[in-house]
């Protein structure tokens, strides 16, 4: 039960396409089939001319909603205008 109500609060205004400022990966986060959250990277390498995709589970817990990266936590965190979102390690998201 108190897993469905983390899962109820998930800011609804970060599902979509996200653009990086800081020229990190941009971002898809999107709810599956199975009602989990995930969160889509997209990093392209211009020298090689690829891009290449990492999918993310998203969670949350008390102190909100992150990916995990190996050993290495990453929180999702509302920023205000004129971005939107911040993921830490990899910096602010403008909305596509």
């Amino acid at each position: 039960m108190e897993e469905y109500q983390i899962y109820q609060g998930f800011p609804t205004e970060w599902l979509g396409a996200w653009e990086s400022i800081n020229a990190n990966p941009d971002v898809y986060i999107f709810q599956g089939y199975d009602g989990n959250y995930y969160l889509l990277a997209y990093n392209y390498d211009k020298e090689s001319e690829r891009g290449n995709f990492s999918c993310y589970d998203m969670n949350a817990d008390e102190n909100g909603w992150y990916i995990r990266m190996g050993m290495k936590c990453c929180l999702l965190m509302s920023e205000s205008s004129p971005y939107g979102l911040h993921i830490t390690s990899w910096g602010s998201y403008i909305k596509c």
